[in-house]
């Protein structure tokens, strides 16, 4: 007679439905913090959230999400150099139309079907969206054509093993 043993998944380097969705859940609150922990080069491997976020990143639809969102920065920047523009975004259009070219190679490169280093993708996310970038800030330290040519430089880096 044979005995059944039950033995946790865990312990097998699996992880349960639960645990699963746990860690999907705390990376989609912390998201913003693993990507500059990305940028920062933590590495992909260090934590199981670092190596779902870093897959995330180089997912073809977050990719296409990202390149819409920079030709939509451009689209801005040009509506508002002839329109009155009340609005929360403190974008500075001086500086994206001065990068036009560069913005719109980074959203090409981003649509593209060749593979991507998760660093150059968070640094576009981070781009986006820090108040800190120069698409923001005037007083950054670079300029976003300076911004985009590093994170271009990251994209085409070799990546890391993005799984545990």
């Amino acid at each position: 007679m044979s005995t059944f043993h039950a033995v946790s998944l865990r312990h097998q380097g699996r992880s349960t439905p639960e645990e699963t969705l746990k860690l999907r859940l705390r990376v989609r609150l912390t998201r913003a913090s693993l990507d500059r922990q990305i940028v920062a080069g933590r590495p992909y491997r260090s934590t199981a959230a670092l190596a779902l976020r870093s897959s995330q990143l180089v997912e073809p639809r977050t990719r296409w999400q990202l390149a819409r969102s920079l030709r939509k920065v451009i689209d801005y920047a040009d509506y508002r150099a002839t329109h009155l523009v009340i609005s929360a975004v403190v974008l500075e259009p001086a500086a994206v139309r001065g990068a036009r070219q560069a913005i719109l190679g980074l959203a090409e490169r981003l649509e593209g079907s060749d593979a991507v280093n998760p660093v150059g993708v968070a640094g576009v996310q981070t781009l986006l969206t820090d108040g800190l970038s120069p698409l923001f800030n005037s007083n950054a330290e670079q300029t976003v054509t300076e911004a985009i040519w590093q994170i271009q430089d990251a994209l085409d880096t070799a990546p890391q093993e993005l799984y545990l």
